[in-house]
């Protein structure tokens, strides 16, 4: 079975877009080119950031479902929590599928259950897996699974580990996410490990071999 719906949310609820949330917004844009609608973004700058990329809007998700007249029944959202796991015969049952644009926190505090899930009732509630992986991680397997393949097919592995030197300093930097794997490599967003290792060594104080 291989589907692919009209639309992607990507429901902010980040204040600032940092470099390393940018690359992971541009992946899902990029992945699904068309197709995506950031919603929630209050901040002006952002807004007008992410309209370089895609569809953007300072509604929330649950105002812009309203506003086009898509009924809670045709949405699926992407939640770690939920019970049950994603597959492709999930998406042949809906018309618009949300990720929570959620930077998340190790260990999970369940926050697109508490800030998106639980304001669609209705809606559908899948998650990928057991880990939880990054937004571009998490868009990448939805299209996988769009494509016909099933979660217990693809090249998921927990934890990532970033060794680089920058400005002549050894930084490693251990990510707790499952990623994508194709072809033995993680699946990542254009300059991803270099943003994640620059954000990390300015503003969260990691060490320096």
């Amino acid at each position: 079975m291989r589907w692919w719906g009209a639309l992607l949310i990507v429901d902010n609820w980040e204040e600032r877009l940092s470099p390393w949330l940018l690359s992971e917004y541009r992946f899902v844009a990029d992945l699904f080119k068309g197709s995506v609608v950031f919603t929630n973004v209050a901040c002006e700058g952002m807004l007008q950031a992410l309209r370089s990329l895609a569809e953007a809007t300072p509604k929330n998700v649950r105002e812009f479902l309203a506003a086009n007249d898509i009924p809670l029944s045709k949405v699926l959202v992407l939640d770690p929590a939920a019970e049950e796991e994603l597959s492709p015969e999930d998406l042949g049952k809906v018309r618009v599928v949300v990720i929570g644009g959620i930077m998340g926190d190790h260990p999970p505090k369940r926050r697109t259950r508490e800030l998106i899930t639980g304001k669609l009732p209705g809606a559908l509630a899948r998650n990928l897996g057991r880990e939880q992986l990054t937004i571009a991680g998490a868009a990448y397997v939805l299209k996988k699974v769009s494509e016909g393949y099933a979660l217990k097919d693809l090249d998921l592995r927990f934890g990532l580990t970033i060794r680089l030197n920058i400005l002549n300093a050894d930084v490693e930097i251990f990510l707790p996410y499952a990623f994508p794997y194709e072809g033995g490599k993680p699946v990542l967003p254009k300059e991803y490990l270099k943003i994640v290792a620059m954000r990390s060594l300015y503003y969260e104080g990691v060490e320096l071999a």
